[in-house]
């Protein structure tokens, strides 16, 4: 199964933490990242090795 990385951002880009994620593929793994949102935290880079793949951003609904 592919490993992917989820990076969370603070406000000003800095990485505040990350998270190994496995998916079977890309959408899976973003889905994934996207559950890290509830943290609180404004956006979450999910990369496979070097390659950035995603910036998912999180938006509270109102």
């Amino acid at each position: 199964m592919p490993t992917f990385r989820a990076y969370v951002l603070d406000p000003a880009g800095h990485i505040v933490w990350g998270e190994w994620i496995e998916a079977e593929d890309q959408a899976e793994a973003e889905r994934q990242a996207h559950k890290l949102c509830d943290q609180g935290n404004p956006t979450v880079e999910l990369w496979q090795g070097a390659q950035q793949l995603a910036e998912i951003p999180c938006v509270e609904d109102h």
